[in-house]
């Protein structure tokens, strides 16, 4: 799941809270929910900048719109497999969505993590493995995302002033470290990555998923605590 979310729109916080529970709860029976909340800057402009917010994400999502054909784009959007889009507060919606992604075959994806003892940089691992008989013929992206959980916002000014708010899975970082598809079914992966030092070492995970360059569906994905 990439939840596409704000601090500045008083319709997203219901939806941070469930994308929350489901990492939490897994309330999915047979499906494991791996999810990255990319916060938008496009909401700054409007009384109050998202700490967690960038163009990249806002790009993201416009990706994403271009590759579903509709060109629009929404807070909060909910994109669940690169190929399915919902309200990310409609439960119901959700849940849909997310059974019907289950029934799609899935590569097998591992990823781990370790931190410098310095706590300034990371080395992640990916490896891949078993791609579907139909899976897409163009370049598989190998996606890493640094995420961070129980970030906490006290908002003074926008449509969200005076709450409080927590966030989970927020992207701290986004980048393709390969690929795969097009001439190897498999391979393994190694990125070394800078750790920011406002990042809080204990509540940093890492997210792998594979992504088809031209269509934007995801194939595979799995987390790792980053240790």
């Amino acid at each position: 799941m990439e939840l596409f979310t704000s601090e500045g729109c008083s319709s997203c916080p219901p939806a941070d809270d469930l994308l929350r529970r489901l990492l939490q709860d897994q309330p999915i029976e047979g499906v494991e929910v791996i999810a990255i909340s990319e916060h938008v800057d496009y909401w700054n402009r409007l009384g109050w900048t998202d700490p967690f917010s960038s163009s990249r994400y806002s790009d993201r999502q416009s990706q994403f719109a271009d590759a579903f054909g509709a060109g629009q784009i929404y807070t909060p959007q909910l994109v669940i497999d690169g190929r399915l889009q919902v309200v990310g507060s409609d439960w119901p919606a959700v849940r849909r969505a997310v059974l019907d992604a289950a029934r799609n075959p899935r590569a097998s994806v591992a990823v781990s993590a370790a931190r410098s003892p310095d706590n300034r940089r990371a080395v992640v691992r990916v490896a891949v493995q078993d791609l579907p008989a139909r899976a897409p013929k163009s370049a598989l992206h190998v996606m890493v995302a640094i995420v961070e959980d129980q970030l906490i916002t006290e908002v003074r000014r926008g449509e969200n002033a005076r709450r409080r708010l927590q966030h989970d899975a927020v992207a701290r970082g986004l980048a393709s470290i390969g690929s795969v598809g097009e001439t190897d079914r498999e391979g393994e992966f190694a990125r070394d990555i800078a750790l920011q030092k406002e990042w809080v070492p204990g509540r940093l995970r890492v997210v792998a998923f594979l992504q088809d360059e031209s269509t934007r569906r995801v194939v595979g994905a799995a987390s790792a605590s980053l240790k």
